[in-house]
């Protein structure tokens, strides 16, 4: 690592939250601290409070960090698939492999609320649309004419039933269904999902 004065405010902003999120797969949510970023880094949580408002800030950036990460990883599991159906069946997939292969990045996204005293970043909740936009946009051609308010909640129930499939993925407390092919598990939630929308 360089000299503190070799490292310019970008830099810190960077080296912290690269910092942080590996602290975050090691020891989970519980276990990230300012203090353990600072030392993790050679600087002092004083310099860490230059940078980021507070503990919060830091893990709202982080949050948007993974927002972007899963966006990403849907879009590329779906946008070679063709048929809308399939295409759903891959986003919900493509969600539930990202909850697994980052659990604590996951649990964090859902797990941590700001202080009253914070109001919700408008990038964070412009990240959270997008990402919900895509679902809505593959479920469109299943909804032929459909105005958005329904397009936009029958997309939020899907989603909540497909989210639902990836916490208990990555809870551990999933054993009593016996099959752990939680790919399966949302296969047959989306079909069953679109036939029930198709039988009107």
């Amino acid at each position: 690592m360089g000299r503190r004065n070799q490292h310019s405010r970008e830099q810190q902003r960077d080296m912290a939250i690269a910092a942080a999120e590996l602290i975050l797969v090691r020891e989970g949510f519980g276990g990230l601290s300012m203090r353990k970023v600072a030392d993790a880094i050679g600087y002092t949580v004083g310099q860490l409070y230059l940078i980021f408002q507070n503990q919060d800030d830091l893990l709202a950036t982080i949050n948007e960090r993974t927002t972007d990460a899963i966006y990403g990883h849907l879009r590329d599991r779906s946008e070679a698939i063709d048929e809308p159906l399939a295409r759903l069946r891959a986003l919900a997939a493509a969600y539930i492999e990202f909850a697994q292969r980052h659990p604590h990045r996951f649990r964090m996204l859902f797990e941590h609320q700001l202080p009253p005293a914070m109001e919700p970043r408008v990038s964070g909740e412009l990240r959270i649309k997008r990402m919900f936009e895509l679902v809505e946009s593959n479920l469109a051609p299943l909804l032929p004419g459909a105005p958005p308010a329904r397009l936009r909640q029958t997309a939020a129930t899907l989603w909540g039933g497909v989210h639902g499939i990836a916490a208990l993925a990555v809870s551990g407390k999933f054993k009593w269904a016996g099959n752990r092919d939680f790919e399966r598990y949302s296969d047959e939630l989306v079909s069953t999902f679109a036939a029930g929308l198709a039988a009107g």
